[in-house]
């Protein structure tokens, strides 16, 4: 009997029906056990899962953030003080944490931690003192840690609310000195809370020093060294100002007060000498400072063009103060000689305060004492002593002082000051 080719298709599809019926149900068995193809692979090699990565998400209970949770984090006295914050009992709320900080002393991470939330929690009540202290305690013991920024930001907020009353002091002094106010005694005692009760203004100078420690490079390390240099010249320390504005000068040449910083050291290094009777290292250091202070205010002429006028001015004048106050002391040493019967000697010194100081007054009576020497080494022993000019040279005074970077070079008609060989200048 024969069949068509349509026929024969049908009876193989039929034939094939059982076993649809058998591996259906198998292949649904298998899958929704979670069997996968590599499991029923017999050359499939059993490896263990890759450990987790600091990559890995973990759930925190401030959100999703990365890696493994820190013991700080997982510490069930912590979550419970924090959640006594969370209900605004900042009180209750230092207590648990400070005595956290003191039994986790053998857990840093927790330690820090309950410490930074202990110096917020006074903060938050206004207890700045207190808090100051604690932030202090906490840069001592974990100066690396996590808090450090937070803690010295905060740190230099509470100094500076502390020195409003210093500034306000700075103003009536300055008023007083303009004949229009009186300055009365300062702020001995404070009853605020916020406040220390005793020495506000040397509890700030400290809090801005453990600033500056604490974060040496970072941005408000030039300001905390600024506000205490000005209140230590305010309080006519000239010694401790001159060291805070020159460690900006030194260490923080890109910062906006670095010109404002190294006017300041000028000032401070002149004052702080006591007079030409004393060490002149000071000043020499102080004119030395000049040329850099004119430089940081002419970086900024263009924002500012009155301003640098101004305090170019201000600081040629200064300089003038410095010329006179080194030829005083440079005269007075040759005078020394004089009276102590070296006449020789202190003809010698007497023409280095004319070379060195030509236009000033002690160049005049430099020039006199040489002439009344002269006549007197000569009458006594018959020595012959040079004959000294009439008067020195007169320069002009942007010659006689010491040129600021961009300044006209001196005219010829102006004449030149004349100058020490290398080996006896300053």
């Amino acid at each position: 009997m024969t069949t068509n080719k349509g026929q024969r298709t049908k009876d193989k599809g039929q034939k094939a029906k059982p076993w649809r019926l058998v591996l259906c149900p198998l292949a649904f068995v298998l899958f929704a056990s979670g069997c996968t193809w590599d499991q029923l692979n017999p050359f499939h090699k059993d490896d263990p899962p890759p450990p987790a990565t600091l990559d890995s998400a973990v759930l925190r209970l401030d959100g999703l953030g990365q890696g493994v949770p820190s013991p700080a984090e997982t510490n069930p006295d912590l979550i419970a003080a924090k959640e006594v914050v969370r209900q605004g009992d900042y009180a209750a709320a230092e207590k648990l944490f400070h005595k956290i900080a003191e039994k986790a002393k053998d857990e840093p991470v927790v330690a820090e931690d309950a410490r930074f939330n202990e110096a917020e929690c006074l903060r938050m009540q206004g207890l700045y003192p207190k808090a100051a202290d604690t932030y202090i305690r906490l840069l001592n013991e974990h100066g690396n840690g996590l808090h450090r920024e937070q803690a010295v930001e905060h740190l230099f907020n509470i100094a500076n609310y502390w020195l409003d009353d210093t500034r306000r002091e700075m103003n009536a002094a300055k008023e007083k000195h303009a004949g229009k106010g009186w300055f009365g005694s300062g702020h001995f005692f404070h009853w605020d809370k916020s406040k220390p009760f005793l020495d506000e203004e040397g509890r700030a100078v400290e809090a801005l020093e453990h600033v500056r420690y604490n974060d040496i490079n970072g941005p408000l390390a030039d300001k905390a060294l600024f506000m205490i240099g000005t209140v230590k010249f305010f309080d006519e320390d000239y010694r401790e100002a001159d060291y805070q504005f020159t460690q900006i000068v030194e260490k923080h040449k890109s910062s906006p007060l670095y010109p404002r910083a190294a006017e300041m050291a000028i000032i401070s290094k002149a004052l702080s000498t006591g007079g030409s009777d004393y060490d002149g290292r000071k000043v020499a250091e102080a004119r030395a400072m000049v040329p850099i202070a004119l430089a940081g205010y002419k970086a900024i002429e263009s924002k500012e063009p009155q301003l640098c006028k101004e305090k170019s001015e201000f600081l040629q004048r200064q300089l003038a103060g410095i010329t006179l106050q080194q030829a005083e002391k440079d005269y007075k040493t040759a005078d020394f000689f004089r009276r102590t019967g070296r006449p020789e000697s202190a003809f010698f010194l007497f023409e280095i305060v004319r070379r060195r100081y030509p236009g000033t007054k002690y160049a005049d009576l430099a020039t006199e004492q040489m002439h009344k020497l002269r006549e007197k080494v000569e009458k006594e022993n018959g020595t012959k002593l040079a004959v000294p000019e009439a008067a020195p040279l007169q320069p002009d005074a942007a010659q006689f002082y010491q040129r600021a970077p961009g300044a006209p070079p001196p005219t010829a008609d102006q004449g030149q000051p004349r100058t020490l060989p290398p080996s006896i200048q300053h």
